[in-house]
């Protein structure tokens, strides 16, 4: 059965954000296998790159303890894949395309 990739809007992802964010990524146990998943995803989105060398770059969880995002590096620099999971359900809610130096502004 074909996985359904769940891409997330802005809207939906930012309301995944419950201040303080917590850098967990040292710490982190992992709440769900997003693997088989992050290669549909993978070869949805990124089927022109190279991903067998993309791995988890950080984990954050937000302050309410509801949502973990675990942020895959890719091969654009400071931009990531996010999957976004719900920490109670243990169930992965969608993904992200996170580019940090786009939506900053940054060129460096």
């Amino acid at each position: 059965m074909a996985i359904k990739l769940q891409p997330l809007s802005e809207q939906c992802f930012l309301g995944t954000f419950s201040p303080p964010m917590h850098d967990v990524t040292k710490s982190a146990d992992e709440i769900i296998d997003i693997w088989e998943y992050a290669e549909a995803v993978f070869a949805s989105d990124f089927s022109e790159q190279e991903t067998e060398t993309w791995d988890v770059a950080y984990v954050y969880q937000d302050g309410s303890n509801t949502w973990q995002h675990v942020l895959v590096n890719t091969d654009v620099p400071d931009a990531y894949v996010v999957f976004v999971i719900a920490v109670a359900t243990r169930e992965l809610l969608g993904h992200r395309f996170l580019n940090l130096r786009h939506m900053y502004g940054l060129t460096q």
